[in-house]
């Protein structure tokens, strides 16, 4: 596959801003594309939902879906499906021409590409590699189903080799991208209600935050509601999970007499001045941290230390 070089180069990069981002990549970032035989390779553009850069012949580099901002509609029907794809639709006009032929051309050559699936507006999740196994011309729509890195071979002359995946297979692919949006949204929504700052520490570097679950994840009565969410520091978030730090329905912060005992280093000194303050709460009221969620997580707190 000609195309191959310059997607293998995309695709590091976009593994180099999921370190730096997480699952919840800027558009700021992705505009600045990738270099490639020395030149600057655009990887998606505002505009247009199917992309391809000129550098490409044929197929396509990327594909977009946009959030849109509060009292706006998307205008395309795209969505997650049970069957074990993706619902993209086809770009307006004639099926096979412009963006759509981009996407029958992939189709042809079962070439890899990457979804930039929004999680907020202005934020995305990169997923890849991704391929076009169907397209519904009459329902103006095709099927993008999810691959594994290692289908694409390091050996370029022996090009890419298509995921051959059976319907379970697909559906947990699915599955698996899927939580992985929903906590990539939870995070952003948790983050932005919090205006990018730990509530503990005061730390304003957002790529140093995460959205801590009061009612973790894994428990049948969690929520991805922003009440359910507290901004913290990766260390901070260490912390409250393995119960070192506790939080009362009164948002204040508990620190464990583990915590309080040891003598060693600055870092464990900020921990421990923490017993006794308040959490800093997010500006709007309705996304303060439940109260009864609190209560019980920090009865957890009580019982383990």
């Amino acid at each position: 596959m000609q195309n191959l070089p310059i997607l293998l180069a995309a695709f590091e990069q976009v593994r180099l801003l999921e370190r730096t981002f997480g699952d919840d990549i800027p558009w700021s970032a992705i505009i600045q594309g990738f270099e490639f035989n020395g030149r600057k390779v655009l990887m998606a553009n505002r505009a247009r939902g199917i992309f391809k850069p000129k550098e490409m012949q044929d197929g396509l580099l990327s594909i977009k879906t946009t959030e849109p901002r509060a009292g706006r509609t998307n205008i395309y029907d795209d969505q997650e499906m049970s069957e074990g794809f993706f619902r993209y639709s086809l770009q307006r006009g004639d099926s096979r021409s412009g963006g759509n032929k981009c996407l029958w051309e992939a189709k042809q050559q079962r070439q890899p590409f990457i979804y930039f699936h929004a999680v907020a507006p202005g934020r995305y999740k990169a997923i890849w590699p991704c391929y076009i196994s169907n397209i519904h011309e009459s329902e103006r729509y095709c099927e993008v189903v999810v691959g594994e890195p290692l289908d694409i071979s390091r050996d370029q002359s022996r090009g890419v080799v298509y995921p051959d995946l059976s319907a379970p297979a697909r559906s947990y692919a699915i599955r698996e991208t899927r939580v992985r949006l929903h906590q990539a949204t939870f995070r952003v929504n948790v983050l932005t209600a919090y205006n990018n700052k730990c509530s503990l520490s005061g730390l304003p570097i957002r790529e140093l935050l995460e959205a801590a679950h009061i009612t973790p994840d894994s428990e049948t009565h969690s929520s991805t509601e922003v009440s359910n969410g507290i901004a913290m520091s990766r260390l901070h978030h260490k912390a409250y999970d393995a119960n070192l730090i506790g939080i009362s329905p009164d948002m204040e912060i508990t620190v464990s007499d583990i915590l309080l005992s040891q003598q060693d280093g600055a870092i464990l000194t900020a921990l421990q001045e923490l017993n006794g303050k308040q959490l800093v709460p997010p500006g709007n009221k309705h996304h303060l941290p439940d109260r009864d969620r609190l209560a019980q997580r920090y009865e957890q707190f009580i019982k383990t230390n």
